[in-house]
């Protein structure tokens, strides 16, 4: 591949983030549900609500991306209280994320959206910048639960991009 566009970027990241996401779902299954939950002084408390977290702002951006449209901003939200089936969800989010990058409609990256903030401003913005957000948020947060989890001398991996195993390029 001599050069990337935009559409090879959302194809990059979503491969990068599932194979991330796979990675910290099995560490995080070792440790066990005490250890998931205890309060680590995270901005989100535990482990768990950070990866709740991570969960619900994906659906809200992938339902940005889909429609355009984003109810309310609630990022203590709970999506799942139990870890298999946040880990099912997990799983099927970022099968939903490949679905929407690998699409053969792309027009919606020409879109502009305005869109409320939490803060009572409303932006308009290109509905492109909300697939980078959602790529963006997920390395942000799991990177507090790695810092965790390299505390308890759990040895996380590799994070780099181009080490992704099956990166969609030519």
């Amino acid at each position: 591949m001599s050069k990337m566009n935009f559409n090879d970027y959302g194809r990059c990241m979503a491969t990068y983030n599932s194979w991330q996401n796979d990675v910290l779902f099995d560490l995080c299954d070792q440790i066990g549900d005490v250890e998931r939950r205890l309060d680590r002084n995270m901005f989100f408390g535990s482990i768990h609500n950070t990866l709740n977290h991570i969960l619900y702002v994906d659906l809200r951006i992938l339902t940005i991306l889909r429609t355009g449209e984003a109810g309310p901003f609630e990022p203590t939200s709970i999506v799942a209280d139990d870890f298999e089936t946040l880990k099912a969800m997990r799983a099927k989010v970022d099968a939903d994320i490949t679905e929407f990058v690998e699409g053969t409609d792309h027009s919606w990256q020409d879109e502009i959206r305005e869109l409320p903030f939490p803060n009572g401003v409303t932006r308009k913005l290109p509905r492109q910048l909300f697939l980078v957000q959602l790529f963006n948020h997920q390395t942000h947060h799991r990177s507090q639960i790695t810092s965790e989890l390299h505390k308890m001398g759990l040895d996380y991996g590799n994070t780099d991009v181009p080490y992704t195993p099956d990166l969609p390029i030519s």
